[in-house]
């Protein structure tokens, strides 16, 4: 357990000192919220129908790129191989840069999605869905693009092969994070669409540091 929280702590450390992809992506998602009504010319009615959609969507692209060489950097440097040498194992190593990342890049999106979406006079009840479907559904989006950067790692070649065939695992996060934002929230019943959402979350957290970890294992064979 101190070896897992070490792992998280000087991940965080890094990218904070290093300003890696992960923050740039943040500055990325916030810069493109911003210009949303220069692409619509104003147009209110327009841009918050298909509002909730293009946070899902950009918050989908801000996690692609960054977990997309969540392992690479590391296993060039040699610092994977010193985490791996010191009998962590892969499974810990992976579980422990998934939460990091989604500390360092997902965290703030789902704290500044709310503040950001008060700019565009939204009604309440869909900035509170909005802050507990992305709290919910960026846990699994970051966890399936660690999965893919670690099979990417894992087997060497054919990373557009893998990364193609992983894209449907986003799809069902996308849709029903979606309607989750939309839908009417009910605080002494929680809606289907979230029910669906907390489901998917406990599969993913239960099979991906597994799948993960194998994939990193074949690094080292």
């Amino acid at each position: 357990m101190l070896d897992f929280l070490n792992l998280i702590i000087s991940d965080i450390k890094i990218s904070i000192r290093k300003k890696n992809e992960s923050i740039i992506s943040i500055f990325f998602f916030i810069f493109s919220i911003l210009i949303l009504p220069l692409i619509f010319q104003g147009d209110q009615n327009i841009l918050k129908k298909f509002l909730i959609g293009i946070i899902w969507f950009l918050t989908l692209l801000t996690i692609i790129f960054s977990v997309e060489k969540l392992f690479e950097k590391d296993y060039e440097d040699g610092v994977l191989d010193q985490i791996y040498i010191s009998g962590v194992p892969l499974e810990t190593i992976f579980l422990s840069k998934s939460l990091s990342i989604w500390i360092i890049t997902c965290f703030p999106i789902v704290i500044l999605s709310p503040l950001l979406l008060l700019l565009f006079n939204l009604q309440t009840d869909k900035l509170i869905n909005i802050f507990f479907s992305l709290l919910i559904g960026t846990p699994i989006l970051c966890m399936i693009g660690s999965v893919t950067s670690a099979l990417v790692l894992g087997f060497n070649k054919g990373s557009s092969v893998i990364s193609l065939i992983t894209l449907p695992l986003y799809l069902p996060v996308l849709i029903f994070g979606i309607e989750a934002s939309n839908s009417e929230i009910i605080f002494n019943q929680i809606s289907q669409e979230f029910k669906i959402l907390i489901g998917y979350l406990l599969i993913v957290v239960a099979v991906s540091p597994w799948i993960g970890g194998l994939a990193l294992r074949l690094k080292y064979r």
